[in-house]
This record gives structure tokens, sequence and C-alpha cells, in this order.
């Protein structure tokens, strides 16, 4: 739970000092990359953690993954310009990518079936509730002290999460020999950069070798290929919000980084709010789908809101608007890691598990970037080249900024428009197993599969 408040507080903090960080450094046109680079780089490694957890135990992973965000964190409070912060936040997410995977995966792997909705939630819950804390403290130290000391202040957190680690979690290694596919490693960081034809080759590769980083057959389950799918969709939806309604509070509301703090802050209390209550309810039901139905169309809604704000809308219809967006956000976001889970063997979880997250980084990233795009391409150049800080700006350059981030709302809203389509068509209530002996009878039937597809 520490390490995963430590991930948590760092991609909150960063979105409401970002601004003070741009009117520092210079370049709002690589506003986007800070956030691009550090979900890229924790993209490409989550499969890659997520395979290593399985097969050498999660602890060492763990504390690799820490050490290297913290050394990100580092090198983010030393840099001097804008490409510098991009290059070191690629490494933060490097380490960061390790994090979430490796922390829902050990919940799979101790906790039966009907009672993970109860720690989905739980797990939910720590991340908004450190969330909450994040946009008001990256907003206190952007307006009362050096921007640098959002990233200085992972380094305590982070040295704390090392000591729990290192104290309470024991070592469990893997009861039996594997082979990893070494060569699939590349195969994924090129399927990412280099688009269709690697990810042809990739596919081809993976489908040969004995343990394969990504294993295809899991996504022929439809409940966990869809599952996947809107993982993705959401993270783009969400990650593109978090990036752009600070940046909107401070350029056309023209209020301070602590007041986009407290604006990002109703989207996390009505995230952990429904998380909760969610968790509690599907563990007790023993059903999940309503939330993947509903929660789309209550964050769809919450975005058509932020769509439709301009130069006069005020910090409390901002914060309403996040209200019904964080609700809707926590009512599946853990919900279809359960869906997942609930759908393979044991053997496959970690995998399964960093397949989520995985694919809610590519979303993350492909969101981001793309927005991103859309606002580079509606900024006028005279605002795109001003010295001016990002809260002082003349009525005109509030006005340009607010047309250039609409449309970045309204692609979230067909985000979630698609996700809520994914889910009634693809996403299937299966019942929920009730203790870790079902999942083991699970994995023996997988593993007699298995041999007998290998024999054909």
């Amino acid at each position: 739970m520490v390490a995963l408040l430590l991930a948590a507080l760092d991609q909150t903090i960063v979105a409401t000092a970002l601004p003070k960080v741009v009117s520092d450094l210079g370049g709002i046109t690589q506003y986007t990359w800070v956030f691009t680079a550090y979900m890229l780089g924790s993209t490409v490694t989550v499969p890659l953690y997520g395979k290593l957890g399985d097969v050498h135990g999660r602890k060492p992973l763990f504390i690799v993954a820490i050490v290297i965000f913290l050394v990100g964190s580092a090198l983010c409070g030393a840099a001097q310009n804008m490409w510098e912060l991009v290059i070191f936040r690629a490494v933060q997410g490097i380490g960061a990518g390790g994090i979430f995977p490796l922390t829902l995966a050990m919940v799979g792997m101790i906790v039966p079936p009907r009672d993970r909705g109860r720690y989905q939630g739980l797990i939910g819950s720590v991340f908004a509730g450190a969330s909450i804390v994040g946009p008001l403290v990256g907003g206190f130290i952007g307006d009362n002290a050096s921007w640098r000391w959002i990233f200085y202040v992972n380094l305590p957190v982070g040295v704390l999460a090392l000591v729990v680690i290192l104290v309470t979690m024991p070592r469990r290694p893997s009861r039996q020999e594997h082979s990893i596919d070494w060569l699939g490693a590349p195969a994924v960081v090129g399927a990412l950069l280099a688009a269709a034809i690697l990810i042809a080759a990739f596919g081809l590769i993976e489908r040969r070798v004995v343990e394969p980083i990504i294993p295809f057959d899991l996504l022929r389950n439809q409940t966990v290929a869809s599952s996947v799918a809107c993982m993705a969709l959401v993270g783009a939806a969400m990650f593109g919000t978090i990036s752009f309604v600070p940046l909107f509070v401070q350029g056309v509301i023209g209020t301070s980084a602590t007041s986009s703090g407290v604006v990002l802050t109703p989207l996390i209390l009505g995230a952990v709010t429904t998380s909760f209550i969610s968790g509690q309810i599907v563990s007790r039901t023993g059903r999940y789908r309503p939330n993947t139905l509903i929660g789309p169309v209550v964050l769809g809604a919450g975005m058509v809101l932020l769509w439709r704000m301009g130069i006069h809308t005020t910090n409390g219809e901002a914060a309403r608007n996040m209200v019904i967006a964080g609700i809707g956000l926590g009512m599946m976001m853990q919900i279809f890691v359960l869906s997942v889970q609930n759908s393979v063997p044991r053997a496959a979880m970690g995998t399964a598990t960093a397949l989520t997250q995985f694919s809610r980084s590519i979303g993350a990233t492909l969101g981001v970037t793309l927005m991103g795009v859309i606002v580079n391409q509606n900024l006028p150049s005279g605002l795109q080249t001003s010295g001016v800080a990002i809260h002082r700006l003349p009525l005109a350059g509030r006005v340009a900024l607010a047309h250039a981030l609409r449309p970045a709302f309204l692609l979230a809203a067909f985000l979630c428009a698609a996700v809520f389509v994914i889910s009634l068509l693809w996403v299937r209530e299966a019942p929920l197993r009730t203790g870790l002996e079902d999942v083991a009878v699970g994995d023996e039937a997988s593993a007699q599969r298995g041999t007998r597809a290998a024999a054909r």
C-alpha cells in the first residue's frame, strides 16, 4: 500500500504544478510530453514486470521498480529545461511500470476472487485517497515553493516504501522452472514504437515460444479481451482529464495552482467513494457487470460537462463536473481488473493483471498524446511562444486556450461511449469464485488443456 501511495501521489502532484513548470522552463508545446514520456516508460515495462514477477517472485522486482522511480524523481527535480524533464520523466515511468501490476497481482494471488472486490475497492481507495493529497500538495508547492519539490517529495515516501517492503514482504520463489522469452522484450517495445509491422512480427514470435511475455491465448477469452480494451479507453479518458483540467483552470479560469488542485480533488473524492462502495457491493452480490455499464455513462456525462466549460466557468462548476466524472471512474476501473482475474487460472494471474495495467497505460499514452496534438493544433502561434504566466493570460489568450482545450474533453466523452458499447456487447459476467481452491482447480484444468494442445 505504501508503494501504491508513491505512484498514486506522483500522478496527480505533477498535474497541478506543471503549468508553473512551463512558465519557468518555457515550452508549452512540450506540456503533453511530460505526461507522455512517463506513461510510455511505464507502458513498455508493465508486461516485463508481470512476467518476471510470475517467474522469479515479486519482492526483488518491487525493490528495483521503486529504486528506479526514486532515481527518476531526483533527476526530474534537477532538470534545467523541458526536454531534460521529459527524458527524466521517462526514467520515472520505467520504475512506476512495476508498482501497479505487482501490487494488484499480489492481491490476486492471496485473496479468493469472491473477496477480491473488497480488496480491489480498498486499493482503489488508497490510490484515490493518496491522489486527493496530490493535487493539493502540487498546487501548494507550485504557489509557495520551487516546483522542483513536487519531485523531491517522492524521495522520503519511496524510502519508507522500501523499508516496509524489506521488513514485511517475504520472498516466495517460483515452485517450477521457467524459461523467459528474452527476445520478446525488445519486440514489445518495438511493437509499440514501430506500429503495425512489428506488432505482426511480435505476434508470430509470441505464439511459438514456451513462456510468452503477452500470452495471446488470454485474449481469446472474450471477457479478458473486452475488459482490456475498456481499460485502455478509460485510461485515455482519465489521464487526459487529469492532464488538461489543471491547465484549463489556471489558464482559462485564471486561478492559482492550489485552486486547480482543489478542482481536481472532487474527481478523486468521487472515485474513492464509489470505488470503495462498488467493491463492497460486488463482494456481497457477486455481480460486477452493472458497474461496467453504468460507469462509462456517468464518466461520459462528466466529460460532456467539461467540454461545455468556457471562460465564464467558475471553480465550483468545474469541481461539480469533476465529481460526476470521478463517480463514473470509481465504478469501473477496479471492476475490469476483477473481471479479468476471475477469468484466468492462477498461474497466469500476474501476467493477466499486468495486461490490464499495460492496456491502461497504452490508452493513457495514446489518449494524452492525441489530446495534446489536438490542443497544440488549435493553439494560436502567439500563445505558444508567449512568455506570459499561464494564470495571467489576457482575455484573448484565455478564449484561445479554452477553444483549444474543449475538443480534447469531447474526445474523452466519445471514448466513454465506446467503453459502454464494448461492455454492453462483449463483457460477460461469470460467477465469482469463492475460494483459492477453486482457482487451483482452474489451474489444473488449464494445465491439462495446455498439455493436450502442446501434444497436438
